[in-house]
C-alpha cells in the first residue's frame, strides 16, 4: 500500500544543520516530509543561510532529495523515488513583523508556516503563555497574505484563542500538523474538541503526533505504545471523520537523538514535558509510541490500521492524501 499512495510526514526536524537524510528514510517509502528549516531562532539571515544550505545538498544526485514548491513536484519526484522537502517553520522568527519577509521567504520556497511557537510572538500567543490573548492584528493581516500566495498556515504550538482567531481569519484550510487530541491527553500542546471541529469544517487536517508527551495515557505512566497513539487517531475519525487525519512524525530526519532538544524542552516548557519526562524519561528510546518514531516505522502503523478495520482508501488518506488535498487547495 505505501508504495501506491503518496505518503507525507507533516513534521520532521534535525538537530544543527540539515545534512540529509538517513538510509532507513529514503527506503521507508516516505515521499515528502514537511522539513522545520534549522536555524530559524536565530533572525533572518542566518536563516537564509540555511535554506541555501538546503538547496545545495539538493544539487547532490545521492542525496535524493529536492524542494518542493508544488503538489505536481512531490508526485513527479515519488515516481523517481527522489524525497520532496516542503520548506516549513515551525519558529517564525524570520519573518518577525514584516509582509516583505514573508514573501522573500515564498519566494525561497517556503510552503508552510506555523504561526507561533510555544512562546507569544507579534503574530500571536503560543500554547504556554499564561494569558491568551489570541491573534493579534498583525497576525490577521499575516493570514490574508499567506493565503494570497498560497502558504499553508499551521497552527501546531498556537494557544487554543490564536488556533482559533486564525482558522475564522482564514479562507482556506489550515493544518495542526503535530498535535494530538486533548480530550485523551491533557497537555497545552493538545488540540480541544473545538479546535478539530472547526478545523474540519473550513476542511483543514491535523496530523496526529506519537511524540510521547502527546500521545501517552497519563493514567498507566508508561511510555505510549503504538495502540495508545491508534487511539488519538480513533477518537478523531469519530470527531471530525477520516478526511481530516494525517500524521506529523515530530522526529528527525536523519535518525539523530534530538539531545540539545529534549534539553531545551525540558528547560523551557516544563508544562508540555515535565510530568513525561519525571514518569517516563528523557532517554532518545522512549521519546516516541513503541513502534512508531516517525516514518522509518509506518508500516507498523499501516499494520495496525488495518488491524482496528480501517479500509486502504482510508488509511491512503491518513498517510498523505488529506495533506496533499489541503496543499491542492492551498498552494499556487
Amino acid at each position: 500500500m505505501i508504495n501506491d499512495c503518496l505518503v507525507i510526514d507533516g513534521c520532521v526536524f534535525v538537530e544543527g544543520d540539515f545534512k540529509g537524510c538517513s538510509q532507513r528514510i529514503i527506503d521507508s517509502g516516505l515521499d515528502a516530509f514537511f522539513l522545520t528549516i534549522p536555524r530559524s531562532d536565530e533572525g533572518f539571515t542566518e536563516n537564509v543561510k540555511a535554506i541555501g544550505n538546503i538547496y545545495n545538498l539538493t544539487d547532490d544526485p545521492d542525496k535524493k532529495i529536492k524542494v518542493a514548491r508544488t503538489v505536481k513536484d512531490i508526485e513527479d519526484r515519488a515516481k523517481d523515488n527522489v524525497l520532496s522537502i516542503i520548506l516549513t517553520y515551525q519558529d517564525p522568527h524570520p519573518i518577525g513583523n514584516s509582509l516583505d519577509n514573508l514573501r522573500a521567504l515564498y519566494e525561497l520556497g517556503v510552503r508552510v508556516v506555523q504561526l507561533t511557537y510555544n512562546k507569544a510572538n507579534y503574530i500571536g500567543t503560543g500554547c504556554t503563555e499564561s494569558k491568551d490573548r489570541g491573534l493579534t492584528d498583525f497576525g490577521a493581516s499575516l493570514v490574508q497574505e499567506m493565503n494570497k500566495l498560497g502558504i499553508i498556515i499551521d497552527l501546531s504550538h498556537c494557544s487554543k484563542m490564536t488556533a482559533l482567531d486564525a482558522i475564522k481569519a482564514s479562507n482556506q484550510p489550515v493544518i495542526f500538523s503535530h498535535a494530538c487530541a486533548r480530550s485523551i491527553t491533557e497537555s497545552p500542546r493538545n488540540r480541544s474538541d473545538e479546535e478539530i471541529l472547526l478545523l474540519a469544517e473550513k476542511g483543514g487536517v491535523i496530523g496526529l503526533s506519537p511524540w510521547g508527551p502527546l500521545c501517552w495515557k497519563k493514567e498507566k505512566g508508561q511510555q505510549p505504545t503504538l495502540d495508545d497513539y491508534l487511539d488519538h487517531v480513533d477518537y478523531v475519525v469519530k470527531l471530525v471523520g477520516v478526511d481530516h487525519i494525517g500524521y506529523g512524525g515530530d522526529t528527525t530526519i536523519d535518525d539523530g537523538d534530538d539531545v540539545s532538544g529534549t534539553v531545551e524542552q525540558a528547560t523551557l516548557y516544563p508544562d508540555v514535558v515535565g510530568e513525561y519526562n519525571e514518569k517516563v524519561g528523557v532517554d532518545p528510546s522512549v521519546r516516541h509510541a513503541i513502534g512508531f518514531k516517525g516514518s522509518a516505522q509506518i508500516k507498523n502503523v499501516v499494520e495496525a490500521m488495518e488491524r482496528r478495520g480501517y479500509k486502504e482508501s482510508d488509511i491512503e488518506k491518513f498517510l498523505g492524501g488529506n495533506f496533499k488535498r489541503v496543499m491542492k487547495e492551498v498552494w499556487k
